[in-house]
């Protein structure tokens, strides 16, 4: 990955030096460019049938044979892509005593492209897209006291397709078939939010806020039949539609001298219609699949997350320490596009820790730790079938859903030195 960038501002002083306004322009070059090699090895064990406990102690004792099944530089995987952004914004700043207005527009042209150097029959073995967006945004604070403020703001943003997503190549997985969308669109966000701050004092911060989000062709993985491709199903990106969120949040720090406390929630309630496949029988008994509109959560969009900390720090002394748990509540993992059979990720806590002592001479050393807890990734689907009986055991039917895997990670630890220049 390949990144040229060159930013410019300038500020402009006022035509009226009697207001308090200040306005500033700029602009923005980014290129960025990449070139994808693709290389795909298996191993296979010399001996695939030996029994741990009795063949081998440890797995570093198996011998394998490496292969390249998939792999080698002449694959649909092997391109070159490029994405070339230029912006230009301008702001104005207007302050008193009582309130503050921020407000401007960005305006952002984008040429995203790839090119194929092994297309190996695909139909598209290049593609560029070409937009420009205009993106405005105001901000305003009210201040209610020296301590307290209410804050409002609006902002249009984009979310570009990053380069694996547009590029059509074929990935066989696993489990499943991976393809990009050369034709997915970029996400566009109306963004609201109000909220309010107070600041008690020098070791104290509380806000409260609400939120909107107005989001126009968000970008989710489904799981989509390709009707150039015969039957093949493939894992991809698209968009399906305009999304809705909207929630409230949460946000508290307090220090007791060198100890302190954070806490945060955040409740998003979000919505978005999309078209699912669904059989039916008619009257002469006949089967056929036919396509309904079904409302959903954002593919990876939790209602409910919420993170507590405890902190320790020392700025004399050099330390900064803290132990933190986080909840994420239950969200889709994988789209699917058959009516009531999204697969959902289960609600889950993990606890990190990390600590850090910074000495005079520049040199500081850490250590962080992750997952203490062991906490899995859990995966199921919103119902049961009470005709296999084969399932009928709590681990993997329970309050109305069926596990469909269970994945764990175990803890991680890092300690490391850090010399800063």
């Amino acid at each position: 990955m390949r990144i040229r960038q060159v930013i410019l501002t300038l500020p402009i002083p006022p035509r009226l030096p009697v207001l308090n306004v200040d306005f500033s322009a700029g602009g923005l070059y980014r290129d960025k460019e990449r070139s994808s090699f693709y290389n795909n090895y298996a191993l296979t064990p010399v001996n695939p049938g030996a029994v741990y406990g009795t063949d081998f102690q440890n797995y570093t004792d198996l011998a394998f044979t490496v292969t390249n099944p998939g792999g080698a530089v002449n694959n649909p995987l092997t391109y070159d892509a490029s994405e070339k952004i230029g912006a230009g914004y301008g702001m104005f700043k207007f302050t008193t005593k009582t309130i503050q207005v921020v407000g401007g527009a960005r305006v952002e042209h984008t040429d995203q492209g790839y090119r194929m150097l092994f297309p190996a029959g695909e139909t598209r073995p290049s593609g560029n897209q070409l937009y420009t967006d205009i993106l405005p945004s105001l901000t305003l604070k009210y201040f209610l006291t020296d301590k307290q403020q209410l804050h409002a703001s609006y902002f249009k943003s984009i979310n570009r397709p990053g380069f694996y997503e547009i590029v059509p190549s074929k990935v066989v997985n696993e489990e499943y078939q991976e393809r990009g969308n050369p034709d997915l669109k970029r996400a566009i966000a109306d963004n609201y939010d109000l909220r309010y701050e107070l600041f008690p004092d020098a070791g104290t911060q509380l806000l409260a806020g609400a939120f909107f989000k107005n989001i126009k062709n968000p970008i989710e993985y489904i799981f989509q039949a390709d009707a150039t491709r015969g039957q093949d199903t493939y894992y991809t990106p698209g968009n399906f539609g305009t999304a809705h969120n909207y929630g409230l949040e949460l946000d508290f720090i307090k220090f007791f001298n060198k100890f302190g406390v954070k806490a945060n929630y955040t409740y998003t309630h979000s919505r978005i219609t999309t078209p699912k496949d669904t059989y039916i029988t008619d009257a002469s008994g006949d089967t056929r699949k036919i396509s309904v509109n079904q409302s959903r959560p954002l593919y990876g969009q939790s209602e409910h997350i919420a993170n507590l900390s405890f902190l320790y720090k020392d700025t004399k002394k050099g330390w900064d320490a803290q132990v933190s748990a986080a909840y994420t509540g239950p969200r889709i993992n994988t789209v699917s596009q058959f009516l009531n059979n999204d697969l959902w990720q289960q609600g889950f806590i993990q606890m990190d820790a990390s600590a850090e002592k910074r000495f005079k001479n520049k040199l500081s050393v850490f250590v962080k730790a992750g997952n203490l807890l062991n906490t899995p990734s859990k995966l199921f689907i919103k119902g049961t079938n009470p005709t296999n009986t084969a399932l009928k055991d709590d681990a993997i039917e329970s309050n109305g859903h069926t596990l469909i895997r269970s994945d764990y990670y175990k803890q991680t630890y890092l300690i490391g030195v850090r010399y800063k220049l």
